[in-house]
């Protein structure tokens, strides 16, 4: 008898592709917070500024609007590393490959959004 690729590979476990959208979900659970907390950042700011002059002159573009547009933007981009990491994961998973490791992506986020955690930070001392 002979052994063909079919044969060779192990058996597809589902447990592994549901822990994989899991993952997926996690990422993208993570992003709407990251979403939402820009946008109440942004929106922050414009609150703020009209609470101290008490009028609606507001600057054209502010810091937190600013801060809250990046974090928005950093929404964005972990969505699109989500997708990709799912996708190559997914695809590791049905042909019997050992999964990617790419670890890179998720630190550049993690670390872009410690940068922006600490400038809002800043920004909120210096007021």
């Amino acid at each position: 008898m002979t052994s063909s690729p079919e044969t060779d590979r192990p058996p597809l476990d589902l447990g592994v592709l549901q822990a994989n959208e899991r993952t997926l979900f996690a990422w993208l659970r993570t992003s709407m917070g990251l979403m939402a907390f820009g946008f109440v950042v942004a929106r922050l700011g414009v609150w703020h500024h009209e609470l101290a002059s008490g009028e609606d002159d507001r600057p054209a573009v502010s810091r937190s609007l600013l801060f809250g547009a990046g974090l928005v933007n950093l929404d964005c981009e972990s969505n699109v590393v989500a997708a990709a990491r799912y996708h190559r994961t997914r695809r590791a998973i049905l042909h019997g490959e050992p999964a990617p490791l790419g670890a890179l992506a998720p630190l550049v986020l993690a670390f872009a959004l410690a940068a922006a955690a600490a400038g809002l930070a800043g920004v909120l001392v210096l007021r």
